[in-house]
């Protein structure tokens, strides 16, 4: 019921009644208060009740509209929780929130824990967020950097990582931006971050983030200096110091493929003295040695180093200089 119309009403109400009273008896009554006599009138004996219980009402109604009206707050700052809540989980970012209802606290239980993955981008929604997250997440996808400033990211979250990947693909100078924070975007980016740095960064800026390199970042370096026009300046030494930074594990089949692998690059003294430094810190090594002898057919080299090798050593060279001797030529890569 509206105040004023109740305040109306009542009031209508009291003063029919008294004025009733009074028309019927005019007499007085005199009540003693507290010792004082007070002399009124039997009407207004009659409504002075109902007075009291007029404000007693306001009262009454006053309290449990306050009451409803905390709880009305309660319930709307949960729903701008929960809302917030599902667009994390559309980003697939779920954080941990705090609510003040039981009903909402059961949905957060549930959204505050979730990734949502949209079958569709386009929805109808009030909440503009929502519809904003499924946008970002709808752009990403297919390519586009986008500035997320409602959310911070961590580190492993698929979203940021693949936004990142965009903006390297717009900006690739960003990629130095990553690998200056590796301890901040994890060595899996870093990664991702090194093998754009390579396109364009000089071999001494590349020289820095050594110990980022894997096998197939180093492969790929290795085609990127094929290309003239990128004057990339790929020395034998410069191999070297990355596979010592990176300690990366080399099997015998990884260095016979680093001997393939440079073959375009070096000059056959150069690939010779490559493998020469290698073998001196690891002895798996020598296989590419080996490799590398047989492919420029270097024989006689290849023979010394054979004969001082163990006897159940090589043993795929050793039957391909034996067919060789024996006069059948068979390509060495069949026997790699």
């Amino acid at each position: 019921m509206h105040l004023k119309r109740y305040t109306f009403f009542s009031f209508l109400l009291i003063g029919a009644i008294g004025l009733f009273i009074y028309s019927q008896i005019e007499a007085k009554y005199t009540f003693e208060i507290f010792g004082i006599p007070v002399t009124l009138p039997i009407a207004a004996w009659i409504v002075l009740p109902m007075f009291l219980l007029y404000f007693a009402s306001l009262f009454h109604m006053a309290y449990y509209s306050f009451k409803g009206y905390l709880k009305g707050k309660k319930y709307k700052k949960d729903y701008e929780t929960i809302v917030k809540s599902v667009f994390n989980a559309i980003l697939r970012e779920p954080k941990q929130n705090y609510y003040k209802t039981q009903e909402f606290r059961n949905l957060g239980a549930v959204t505050d824990r979730a990734n949502i993955f949209l079958n569709e981008y386009n929805f109808d929604c009030k909440e503009d967020i929502l519809k904003k997250a499924a946008q970002y997440v709808k752009d990403i996808e297919r390519g586009e950097y986008v500035e997320i400033k409602e959310l911070t990211f961590s580190p492993t979250n698929p979203i940021y990582q693949k936004n990142l990947e965009n903006r390297m693909a717009e900006e690739p100078t960003y990629s130095g931006v990553i690998l200056r924070k590796c301890n901040e975007f994890g060595i899996d980016m870093c990664r991702k971050a090194l093998k754009v740095f390579i396109t364009f960064a000089e071999i001494s800026k590349i020289k820095d983030y050594a110990k980022i390199f894997d096998k197939d970042t180093l492969y790929e370096l290795f085609e990127i200096a094929k290309d003239e026009e990128r004057n990339l300046e790929l020395n034998i030494t410069d191999i070297i110091y990355i596979l010592q930074e990176s300690q990366i594990t080399m099997s015998a089949n990884d260095y016979i493929e680093l001997a393939k692998k440079v073959k375009e690059l070096y000059l056959p003294d150069e690939r010779l003295k490559l493998f020469e430094l290698l073998k001196n810190s690891d002895e798996k090594a020598e296989v590419g040695f080996i490799y590398t002898l047989l492919d420029l057919e270097m024989i006689d080299r290849a023979k010394d180093e054979l004969e001082n090798s163990e006897e159940n050593e090589f043993l795929n060279f050793k039957a391909f200089l034996e067919l060789k001797e024996c006069g059948r030529n068979y390509p060495l890569e069949l026997f790699v």
